[in-house]
């Protein structure tokens, strides 16, 4: 560690000076764009299906896009700003907008023909069959 050859008071100053230059770096990015967001996920199992459930609130049906594939069940889409709002100036933004997706790794046993899902009250439910539990199998031992 390098010890301040000057005086306490003059090195105090020095970090103020770079301290500053490093606030006025931060000051000139530009803020990261608004279009990326995560809606919250459960994934809850049950005794015959896996239930997943995304908060999309705001988000239409025509909006959403639900793929199961090798597992994996992926939700993707878009909100937007509602047209009654577009030539209005926005003062705070707190709601999230722009695209979003979600992927989640289904267990094992999940039973991927077994698909439905709804969208009501700026909630998407997807509900993913169970296979029964495996058990013993009596395999025949052939010549």
């Amino acid at each position: 560690m390098r010890r301040p050859t000057g005086h306490p008071l003059d090195e105090m100053q020095r970090l103020m000076r770079r301290m500053r230059a490093a606030m006025q770096l931060q000051r000139r990015r530009p803020a990261a764009p608004a279009t990326a967001w995560r809606p919250p996920m459960d994934l809850q199992a049950t005794a015959d299906a896996y239930v997943v459930r995304l908060d999309l609130p705001g988000v239409r049906r025509e909006d959403v896009e639900a793929v199961a594939e090798d597992g994996v069940l992926h939700v993707r889409g878009e909100t937007g700003m509602p047209a009654e709002m577009t030539q209005a100036r926005r003062l705070r933004g707190e709601r999230s907008l722009g695209r979003f997706a979600r992927a989640v790794r289904l267990p094992s046993d999940a039973a991927m023909s077994e698909i439905s899902a709804t969208l009501a009250d700026g909630v998407l439910t997807v509900r993913v069959g169970r296979r029964p539990a495996g058990g013993r199998i009596e395999i025949e031992i052939g010549q």
